[in-house]
């Protein structure tokens, strides 16, 4: 019986050996990650060591990958790879770790890939980290600027920090500014830095508009130390804070800003007009919200100059914010439907390989699975009228701008989204 059952095991074990044998060498496999809508999807991926992970960029717009070891970011696993829209990257996943993947060009648009298994450091290396990470107490007076009296959370957001959507995400900016310094052929991260506060023109971010404040005049009117201190802050997200590296130039802080034509207008009579006009239907100011969709002027005083406000009435056209581009959807309707196309306007929320999501004028945002979208066509004009030039006097203008400068306090309740 013993011989019989020794019989019956040999070969069994073999074939269990020959089955864990198969497991362990297994066929390397291609993990798909898609660029879309500013995200990485997945933005966590678990791979084995041999597996290819394939990039492709499905906006309509150019995004980069880089990717850099968790544990160590100067430990650079691929350098930035620029991918232009529907062109695609391959990398080879050769070693066992975690990795952190950015994109250089668009903050907050970041992922893991793990060849470990897991997805976070090990004590060991998260105590290393911290060893390495002391904090300049300038770094607390550029971030309380940067949440204050600065007003660039109107425009950006720190990672999930913030809903300024009209300006990049400043997440990883620190280091991000290395790679986009060394494209754009400047001497540092720094220098990029100051160059984003002071000339903002000399570089636009894909899918941006040229629509920074002067911060350097009213109604911001930040001094060099000031400017110092927040460039300290951009640099500490994921950068290394260098503060003798940072030349402001005195010159371009002391240039006077263009005399304000509209400088007589009446606040009282402003604000009567602006609700007149029908402005708050589109526009919040303080706790009401608007009926329809459209920049929020809660505090808009406080970081727009009189140019931006005039321009903003008289010629709308000239900037259209990135969350303010209004489009027509033709989608296939329900199955049951007996019409060929349902068309939908409003405001892009999301344009990706996955679905559209259009904010119509009664604020609903509604979704659209992408096999069902027949085209999109996004006006390059305005919702705001264009003819304020025509239909208001010298003067109405003037109080209207008087009116809006003296919008600064912020909501009570949250943090505003201002874009235009």
């Amino acid at each position: 019986m013993i011989i019989r059952i020794q019989r019956y095991l040999f070969p069994l074990a073999f074939f269990l050996m020959l089955v864990l044998n198969a497991q362990t060498h297994a066929a390397p496999k291609t993990h798909v990650v898609r660029l879309t809508n500013i995200e990485f999807r997945p933005n966590k991926l678990e791979v084995a060591v041999g597996d290819t992970v394939t990039f492709i960029n499905k906006d309509l717009f150019k995004h980069d990958v880089y990717i850099v070891h968790t544990a160590n970011p100067n430990d650079i696993y691929k350098m930035a790879t620029n991918l232009l829209p529907g062109a695609s990257l391959n990398i080879a996943i050769t070693e066992k770790a975690l990795f952190s993947v950015y994109c250089t060009i668009h903050g907050g648009m970041r992922g893991k890939i793990t060849s470990t298994g897991s997805f976070d450091l090990t004590e060991e290396e998260k105590k290393l980290a911290a060893a390495k990470k002391i904090i300049p107490p300038i770094v607390k007076t550029g971030e309380a600027l940067f949440w204050g009296k600065a007003q660039c959370h109107q425009c950006h957001q720190v990672g999930e920090r913030g809903d300024g959507t009209r300006g990049p995400n400043l997440s990883d900016i620190g280091l991000r500014a290395t790679i986009r310094a060394s494209k754009l052929n400047l001497s540092s991260a720094t220098e990029y830095l100051v160059q984003s506060i002071l000339d903002p023109p000399a570089y636009i971010v894909e899918s941006y508009t040229n629509d920074m404040a002067t911060v350097y005049q009213e109604p911001i009117d930040l001094n060099a130390e000031e400017i110092k201190a927040i460039i300290t802050y951009l640099q500490s997200q994921s950068g290394e804070v260098d503060t003798w590296t940072i030349d402001i130039d005195e010159d371009k802080l002391a240039t006077v800003p263009a005399m304000n034509p509209f400088e007589k207008g009446d606040t009282a009579r402003g604000q009567v007009l602006f609700q007149d006009a029908g402005c708050p239907s589109c526009h919040t100011v303080g706790e009401k919200e608007s009926v329809s969709p459209g920049p929020d002027l809660t505090a808009i005083g406080a970081y727009r100059n009189w140019t931006w406000l005039a321009e903003s009435i008289l010629n709308p056209n000239a900037e259209i914010g990135s969350n303010w581009h209004y489009a027509t959807l033709h989608v296939k309707p329900p199955k049951k439907s007996f019409r060929s196309e349902v068309t939908v306007q409003g405001f892009v929320r999301e344009n990706s390989d996955e679905e559209v999501k259009i904010e119509s004028s009664n604020r609903t945002v509604k979704s659209f699975p992408a096999n069902r979208v027949i085209s999109l066509d996004v006006s390059d004009v305005s919702k705001m009228p264009t003819n304020y030039s025509e239909i208001l006097t010298f003067q109405q203008v003037s109080d209207l701008i008087a009116f809006l400068r003296s919008l600064k306090e912020p909501k009570k309740t949250a943090s505003i989204s201002t874009l235009k």
